[in-house]
């Protein structure tokens, strides 16, 4: 009785061993059959319509296996974009007669090659006829995707074709011209006049003008230099107002700006009408125009009280 159990034993232990290797010979299978099927990613290509529809043109690099005759290219197009059922123009480089078949339902075109395809290799797909309609949405890319079969309809390589829409952004603004102008005091007093000495007072204007192609000041006064009685003093006629003699004018002098060329040197008159005085050839920042009053008398001058309104004014440049 010893005997007969110890030979079952060994038996129980002999039968086990079958059916734990098929298991393992299974899985190593199916491990394996997976390995070959798994596919490699391709470079993203390039999708492009002529219209809508127009010619589809599909480009892409095949990946590193080559691919042998009688494998497919399938294009499986988006939504936007409806595939020909009828369509059967297609060319593909390096092939003499490919041949295609368009699956409406899956929104896809199959195309077989009759020759090889070398790997690393430039491909261009194109077809007159791929698609029957094509929407442009506010998609600024979008793509169709590419899937390369081998003779056996196993899966060799995969990616995409991307399609460029209007994927540039405009950006607007605008900036406000202006022009400013500020005086830092508005009233010249030259005091009581001497034939011994030349008086005279400076008012200075700031200039701000983001203006490209600059501005213009011009001066006017309301008449000469005169009093209730309509007498006046001569305006300088020598660019010089000197002292002992009845002379009025201004000096002008700048930063940032151009001096017109009635008043870029000396002591000069100013005309009732108004006339340039300076101007810029751009935008200024924080320019200065300085504007020295000067007046002088003779022993003959008219005694009284004399005023004069000078009038300033900036424009820009059109």
């Amino acid at each position: 009785m010893y005997c007969l159990k110890t030979l079952k034993r060994k038996e129980l232990v002999l039968k086990t061993i079958p059916f734990f290797t098929i298991i393992y010979f299974l899985l190593l299978a199916v491990f394996a059959g997976n390995r070959i099927a798994k596919a490699a990613k391709l470079a993203d290509g390039t999708w492009s319509q002529s219209a809508s529809p127009g010619t589809t043109t599909v480009t892409f690099t095949n990946g590193a296996t080559l691919l042998p005759a009688n494998s497919d290219i399938v294009l499986t197009f988006p939504s936007t974009a409806t595939v020909s059922q009828g369509g059967t123009n297609i060319s593909v480089t390096g092939q003499s007669s490919p041949t295609r078949s368009n699956n409406t339902l899956d929104n896809t075109i199959t195309i077989n090659i009759d020759g090889t395809i070398d790997s690393s290799l430039a491909v261009t797909i194109t077809m007159t006829d791929g698609l029957s309609a094509y929407v442009t949405t506010t998609y600024a890319q979008e793509s169709l995707a590419i899937n390369t079969l081998n003779a056996t309809d196993q899966p060799v390589d995969f990616g995409v074709a991307i399609k460029t829409n209007s994927n540039t952004t405009t950006i607007t603004a605008s900036v406000p011209l202006f022009v400013n102008m500020a005086i830092d005091d508005t009233t010249m007093a030259l005091g009581t006049l001497s034939t011994a000495s030349v008086s005279q007072a400076t008012q200075q204007y700031t200039i701000n003008s983001n203006n490209q192609t600059g501005i213009t000041m011009q001066i006017a006064t309301d008449g000469d230099l005169d009093d209730a009685s309509s007498n006046t003093i001569n305006y300088v006629g020598d660019s010089t107002v000197s002292a002992g003699s009845e002379e009025y004018g201004i000096a002008v002098s700048t930063s940032g700006l151009t001096v017109d060329a009635n008043y870029i040197t000396g002591d000069n008159d100013i005309i009732e009408a108004a006339n340039n005085i300076a101007t810029s050839g751009g935008s200024v920042a924080n320019a200065t125009l300085d504007i020295t009053y000067k007046a002088s008398i003779a022993g003959t001058t008219v005694a009284g009280s004399y005023n004069q309104v000078v009038t300033v004014t900036i424009a820009t440049i059109a």
